[in-house]
């Protein structure tokens, strides 16, 4: 299997920013639903590796939110 980044670099960084609060959650407040938080190491996973499985299987583009100028 041949991974490609498939995310643009703002998504990378938001997924990084929300997976880090997810963790901190975990560490800092009395929430009662504690496990859910470490879904944060998912999106911290994905935006490590630049690649997202769920846009495979949705055939999302990642540059089709861009304005890019094509002749």
């Amino acid at each position: 299997m041949h991974w490609t980044k498939n995310m643009l670099p703002v998504e990378r960084w938001l997924r990084l920013y929300f997976g880090l609060i997810l963790i901190a959650i975990y560490f800092i407040t009395p929430f009662p639903y504690k496990q859910w938080t470490w879904s944060g190491l998912l999106l911290i996973l994905t935006a490590i590796t630049g690649y997202c499985p769920i846009y495979v299987m949705l055939r999302k583009d990642p540059s089709a939110g861009t304005d890019s100028k094509d002749p």
